[in-house]
C-alpha cells in the first residue's frame, strides 16, 4: 500500500486555521446587505456611516483591552469600571480648574494634564489587576470581577451617582472632531491598533503573552518572567481603557460611574468572535477588528429597526454562548485531525 508523504507545513496551517476566518467576512456582508435592504438603503447613508465611525473606537479599544488579557489565558472584567473611574478623575480636574474666562493656552494645559493623569490612573488600576492575577495568583475572573466592583465604588463615592458634565470645548473636539473628514476618534483607534499589532508580533513581550496563554508553566521553566509579563499585560489593558475613556467622555460631554456597562459583554464577544482563544495562546488582531465592524453594524441596524436594546443584549449573550460552544467543537475537531495524521505518518 502506497503511503502519501505528509506536507507538515500545510498540516500546520490547516490545524491552526479557524473556520471564522471564512465565516466572519461572509457574516459581515450578509448583515450589511440585510440591514441595507431593511432600511431602504438609508443604512448606507454618509450620515450613518460617519456616526458608526464615531462609535466604533470606544468599543474597539475596550475589545483590544479584553483581547490582551485573554491572550495570556486571563480576562479583564474591569475595563469599563477602569474607564469610568479614569473619566471621572479627568472630568473633575477639567471642570474644577477651567473657568469660562480661562485662556486657550491655560485650558490646553489643563486638558493635557487631565488626560495624562487619567491615563496614569487607568494604568495603575491595570497594575493592581496584574498584581492580583500575576503575583497573588488569584483567578483572573475573580480578581477583575472584584476590582470591577471596587473601581465602580470609587467612582460612585466621588460622583454620588451623578454625572459630571460641562467639559471644555477644546477637550470635546477629541470625541467629535474630524481630520480631512475622518473622525478623530477613529484615527486614534487606528493608531493604537497598529501599536498593539506591533507589540504582539514584533516585541518579546507580545510573544511571551501568547506563550503564557499556551502554557504558563513551561514558559516559566524556560526562564521568562511570567509574573512581570502578566503585569505588563494588564497595565496595557488599563491604558486601552483609559484611552477609550478619553474618547467616550469627550464625545458625550459627561463622565459617569456607570457608562457603557453593556460594553463588557460586547468586548468579550468581539474578542472571542474575532478568533481570540478564551483559554489563551491564540489571538488575531485582524479578526477582532473584523468582528468589531460586524457587531457595530449589527448593533446600529438593530437601533435603526427600532428593536429594544434589552432584546439586543439577550442576543449578544446567546451569540457568545454559541461561539464558545463552536470554539470547543472546532478545537476538538482539529486535535482529532492532528492525532489521526500523526498516527498515519
Amino acid at each position: 500500500m502506497k503511503k502519501h508523504k505528509i506536507n507538515y507545513d500545510k498540516l500546520k496551517r490547516t490545524a491552526g486555521m479557524n473556520l471564522d476566518q471564512i465565516l466572519l467576512p461572509i457574516l459581515l456582508v450578509v448583515i450589511l446587505s440585510f440591514m441595507s435592504v431593511a432600511t431602504s438603503f438609508e443604512f448606507l447613508s454618509f450620515t450613518n456611516i460617519r456616526s458608526m465611525a464615531f462609535q466604533i473606537p470606544e468599543l474597539g479599544l475596550f475589545s483590544m483591552a479584553m483581547m490582551l488579557a485573554m491572550m495570556t489565558g486571563g480576562i479583564d472584567l474591569s475595563v469599563i469600571s477602569t474607564a469610568n473611574f479614569s473619566g471621572v478623575i479627568m472630568a473633575l480636574i477639567m471642570t474644577k480648574a477651567v473657568a469660562e474666562n480661562s485662556t486657550s493656552g491655560y485650558t490646553f494645559f489643563i486638558v493635557v494634564i487631565a488626560i495624562v493623569v487619567g491615563l496614569v490612573i487607568a494604568m495603575i488600576l491595570g497594575l493592581l489587576n496584574g498584581i492580583l492575577v500575576g503575583y497573588i495568583k488569584i483567578s483572573p475572573v475573580l480578581a477583575t470581577l472584584s476590582t470591577m466592583i471596587l473601581y465602580e465604588g470609587f467612582s460612585l463615592s466621588i460622583t454620588k451617582g451623578k454625572g459630571i458634565s460641562g467639559l471644555p470645548n477644546m477637550f470635546l473636539k477629541i470625541g467629535n472632531g474630524s481630520i480631512l473628514g475622518i473622525p478623530l476618534p477613529f484615527i486614534i483607534f487606528a493608531i493604537f491598533v497598529v501599536i498593539i499589532l506591533i507589540i504582539i508580533q514584533r516585541t518579546p513581550v507580545g510573544k511571551y503573552q501568547v506563550m503564557i496563554g499556551s502554557n504558563a508553566e513551561a514558559v516559566e521553566y524556560s526562564g521568562i518572567n511570567v509574573k512581570k509579563t502578566i503585569l505588563y499585560t494588564y497595565m496595557l489593558s488599563g491604558l486601552m481603557s483609559g484611552i477609550a475613556s478619553v474618547i467616550m467622555i469627550s464625545r458625550i460631554n459627561s463622565a459617569n460611574a456607570r457608562f457603557g456597562t453593556s460594553y463588557v459583554l460586547l468586548s468579550v464577544l468581539i474578542a472571542v468572535l474575532g478568533g481570540t482563544n478564551p483559554e489563551g495562546g491564540y489571538v488575531r488582531v485582524g479578526g477582532v477588528i473584523l468582528a468589531l465592524f460586524t457587531l457595530q453594524i449589527l448593533n446600529s441596524g438593530i437601533n435603526a429597526l427600532g428593536i429594544s436594546q434589552f432584546v439586543a443584549l439577550t442576543m449578544w449573550g446567546v451569540l457568545l454562548v454559541l461561539i464558545i460552544i463552536y470554539r470547543r467543537f472546532a478545537t476538538n475537531l482539529r486535535n482529532k485531525y492532528l492525532r489521526e495524521n500523526a498516527r498515519n505518518q
